[in-house]
């Protein structure tokens, strides 16, 4: 397995100065984040941001992004979903020009004013519109487990990607905490299987019903020997990336512990 940490995690300002902690902490990779004006979108600095990792011997698993919650790939509203499409494609040129390989996309929000059946086929169709740019690109678009209401079991995942993939590379960002509020990881890593193309990871205690249940790993309820079986079991050796908040107090003081957890649990 290979580690890196997502930018919820990153405890300082920018993308070089988080990049250089994580490399002096031991990970693998970085895993930036494109938001509506950040860095990503000026390809100088992200040049310069490609050739500092480079110097850092890091890799990118992936692209994320939070901006489908608001440009919603399944809205019904035709500029929200070209806005999402927009950002996608951003995705797929800065994860090309990165070597990262992949994208992370939540296909959909479901609500009182969305119809599940509906956001199902405006989802599919965005998807598989970012398909077809990322094959182009040799980038895979992968669908995350949210919670948006929207793919709430694995058998259901599995037939969205696979619909997906008539259009290209498309596959499983599946995150083990977001699924065991209701669901146990482990099941779903098996019937997914070689669907999952990148693994996010952080912990979630049952006793709590709100997003504060999601905490560090080890710290929850999750089965992680349970998970890593599972893995194994399917085939998955490859980027692990922790998805959590730095620390309140001390921040930087959380990439290096994390660290050294997912070496415990994974390696």
């Amino acid at each position: 397995m290979r580690f890196a940490l997502n930018e919820m995690g990153f405890p300082r300002d920018d993308l070089v100065s988080n990049a250089e902690l994580l490399a002096e902490a031991g990970y693998d990779g970085i895993e930036p984040n494109l938001t509506a004006d950040g860095p990503l979108w000026d390809d100088e600095t992200l040049g310069a941001f490609a050739d500092r990792l480079d110097e850092l011997g890091l890799d990118v698993p992936a692209v994320s992004t939070t901006l489908h919650w608001e440009r919603s790939l399944s809205s019904a509203d035709e500029a929200t979903r070209a806005a999402g499409i927009e950002a996608g494609e951003r995705m797929i040129t800065v994860a090309e020009r990165l070597d990262a390989g992949a994208v992370l996309v939540v296909p959909a929000v479901v609500d009182e004013e969305t119809r599940y059946d509906e956001a199902y086929d405006r989802a599919l169709d965005s998807v598989k519109r970012l398909a077809a740019a990322g094959a182009d690109a040799d980038v895979t678009v992968c669908v995350e487990n949210v919670w948006n209401d929207f793919l709430l079991s694995p058998l259901e995942f599995a037939r969205f990607v696979d619909e997906a993939r008539d259009s290209g590379p498309v596959g499983a960002y599946f995150d083990v905490g977001n699924v065991r509020r209701f669901g146990h990881p482990e099941q779903w890593i098996r019937i997914l299987g070689d669907r999952i193309e990148r693994v996010h990871v952080k912990d979630y205690r049952t006793d709590v019903d709100t997003i504060d249940a999601f905490t560090y790993p080890l710290e929850g309820d999750v089965d992680w020997a349970a998970v890593a079986e599972a893995l194994a079991a399917v085939g998955y050796d490859d980027w692990v990336t922790a998805e959590v908040p730095p620390y309140r107090t001390a921040p930087e003081r959380m990439p290096p512990r994390v660290a050294s957890d997912l070496d415990h649990l994974f390696s």
